[in-house]
């Protein structure tokens, strides 16, 4: 497997130029690259000055973070002025991703704003007609940039997609090879707080597309929160047994650490980077998913 970072570990302090440098001094294979930060480089830099480094460079570009969608989206209902400058943000950036050879957008389901644990309202069948129509008009667009659409299910009740049985319904149905999944330990683990990752091995592997791994405090329930996430080994999560089941079903993909910790953000950029090397590479390499020149290791 290869190790990734996702951008919100250091949103608060860092930049895409500055992660860029760090990323690429620390050993990562693969950057997740934040939509806002993507805008705020290109407020003084080209796209071709993104793609000239990533040719030049260890590093890649792997996904975009995140496409959020809402239930009305592309409906009978939708808001039109919400829906360009939904369409306009997905537009723009598989247009990029195609100049700098980043094929992955995550796809977050629609969710409630407010409280984590207020319920999503409406059936779950509505739930899943809302995002199959979405999926099924985006992921044609997406195609033809040669993105893939890495659909991702987040444990909090005011989600409208939970779990990976859920998601596993609405990908099924969509059925196209450009749309797939991403699988977040912690998102994972929020939906009824237990380690059960053993469902991951009821998709094809082949549509697992990104892999986020992190770990959180461990607090009551209504406490868990995105901003409770922690580097691999420090939390409730078991990192060891989400790695053995992807490791088991064959799975050789990136392994994006993923936090979205206020905290950290009050660090330097290099501290960031720095921890979120070592502690994912470690529970990698302890896992036998990691070696040192990148990519998978077979025992």
């Amino acid at each position: 497997m290869y190790i990734s970072y996702n951008e919100a570990c250091g949103l608060g302090c860092s930049t895409l130029e500055k992660d860029l440098e760090l990323c690429e001094k620390a050993g990562f294979d693969y950057i997740e690259i934040r939509f806002d930060m993507l805008m705020e480089y290109l407020r003084t830099h080209k796209a071709e000055d993104l793609a000239g480094f990533f040719a030049s460079h260890h590093l890649k570009p792997h996904a975009f973070n995140a496409l959020y969608l809402y239930p009305e989206f592309l409906g009978k209902d939708d808001d039109k002025k919400r829906r360009t400058f939904l369409m306009g943000q997905f537009l723009f950036a598989c247009d990029i991703g195609k100049r700098i050879g980043n094929h992955h957008m995550i796809v977050v389901p629609p969710f409630l704003e407010g409280p984590n644990y207020s319920p999503f309202p409406g059936t779950e069948k509505e739930r899943d007609e809302n995002c199959i129509r979405m999926l099924r008009e985006l992921g044609p667009i997406a195609g033809e940039y040669g993105m893939k659409l890495c659909f991702e299910p987040v444990g909090f009740p005011r989600s409208s997609v939970r779990n990976i049985q859920h998601a596993r319904q609405i990908v099924e149905t969509v059925s196209m090879d450009n749309v797939g999944y991403v699988f977040d330990a912690y998102n994972i683990y929020l939906y009824n707080g237990k380690n059960e990752f053993e469902v991951m091995k009821t998709v094809d592997k082949n549509k697992i597309f990104a892999v986020h791994v992190n770990s959180a405090d461990d607090v009551p329930e209504r406490e868990r929160a995105q901003e409770r996430r922690c580097f691999p080994g420090q939390g409730v999560v078991d990192m060891d047994r989400f790695l053995g089941v992807l490791k088991e079903i064959g799975y050789t993909g990136m392994c994006s650490i993923e936090t979205f910790r206020p905290e950290h953000w009050e660090r330097t950029p290099e501290w960031v980077v720095e921890q979120a090397y070592e502690t994912t590479r470690r529970v990698m390499e302890r896992n036998f998913v990691w070696e040192e020149n990148g990519g998978f290791c077979s025992d």
